[in-house]
């Protein structure tokens, strides 16, 4: 976390200041050849690309044991742009694709070298003499690699992907870092609101962190529901303080955004969703909007937030704003009776 890299580059943070916003772009470190069975199912790590570091958390050194290898942004990769950490951050098509991986697919791919991931050195001891490397010097290996999917962690070389082949809400990394209001933007095509992206982040992050993390109650609902009490979000409880302690006033606050059909919505945004029974929850894999379509998705995400900022003041910063969104929804919960 983030006294981890303090202790890895002394002042650096602390010298870091900025108002303008500060990038953590989110990769998927494949491990489709991994070696810890507890982690056959996800079949990735998180990666992460900032201002200051490139690295992962979870890289573990071989002699002694400790989590955590990171890079300096300006050194990797003959240093990494943030053109190109968006780019490698939206490789969605890839031979080796975290969780979503197959041999069958994974090969195919390869062979038709619809090939979007990304080759660096590894940050970690195996990449002592690659890490400042834009890719490698030889393809041959690294093309089998992904052939057969033999994508690990040990090697001089990792294979990064799409983020969300590791965690589709970019949740995990925030909650690493201990931030005390956390606003997930979960765009993701779920039109029955399972909310597996949500659940995988909070699996997760229980698994690895030991963060507990709970919501009182979601009122987000598919189109085909008939609940009176829609909403455009949720919020939780970030449990910080159970792992590091100092009480209930060091835990976190999660609001949870999804995009949903509540009643009330815009006329043009009404007219929209009866033309497209699957909005808002239309495939990601259209990628060509039309102009009624992408503006449909705006108006409905500025109406949504709108009505969830109703009667804020504005002067306060995200906490007091996360504060008014947690009191006004939870005056709206149904009330538990003595029952």
């Amino acid at each position: 976390n983030r006294l981890l890299l303090q202790d890895a580059y002394p002042g650096e943070i602390n010298n870091f200041r900025s108002r303008k916003p500060f990038h953590v772009v989110n990769m998927a470190l494949n491990l489709v050849h991994g070696d810890n069975l507890a982690w056959q199912e996800r079949k990735a790590e998180s990666f992460t690309a900032s201002p200051l570091h490139c690295g992962s958390y979870t890289i573990k050194d071989e002699e002694t044991g400790l989590c955590g290898s990171y890079r300096t942004a300006k050194e990797y990769g003959e240093g990494i742009s943030m053109g190109t950490a968006v780019a490698i951050s939206g490789a969605a098509v890839s031979p080796n694709m975290g969780y979503h991986s197959s041999a069958v697919i994974t090969f195919l791919l390869t062979l038709f070298n619809a090939r979007l991931g990304w080759w660096l050195g590894n940050p970690g001891k195996p990449g002592s003499d690659t890490y400042y490397r834009s890719g490698p010097l030889l393809s041959i290996r690294p093309l089998l690699a992904e052939a057969f999917g033999l994508t690990d962690d040990k090697n001089k070389y990792i294979y990064l992907s799409d983020g969300g082949h590791f965690e589709n809400l970019a949740f995990y990394e925030m909650v690493l870092r201990r931030c005390h209001s956390i606003v997930v933007s979960d765009g993701g095509a779920d039109p029955e609101c399972a909310f597996d992206d949500l659940g995988g982040a909070i699996r997760k992050i229980r698994i690895d962190l030991g963060v507990r993390i709970t919501i009182d109650k979601i009122m987000i609902f598919s189109r085909k529901s008939d609940d009176k009490q829609k909403k455009y979000c949720a919020v939780g409880t970030i449990h910080y303080s159970e792992v590091d302690g100092g009480g209930e006033e060091n835990d976190g606050t999660l609001i949870y955004i999804k995009p949903s059909i509540c009643g009330g919505e815009p006329a043009d945004v009404f007219n929209y969703a009866q033309t497209s029974k699957m909005f808002p929850h239309e495939t990601t894999a259209d990628q060509f909007f039309s102009e009624s379509q992408f503006e449909s998705y705006r108006a409905l995400g500025d109406h949504a937030v709108q009505q969830m900022s109703e009667g804020w003041n504005q002067k306060g910063g995200l906490g007091d704003w996360a504060d008014h969104i947690k009191t006004g929804y939870l005056q709206l919960l149904p009330r538990k009776t003595e029952e």
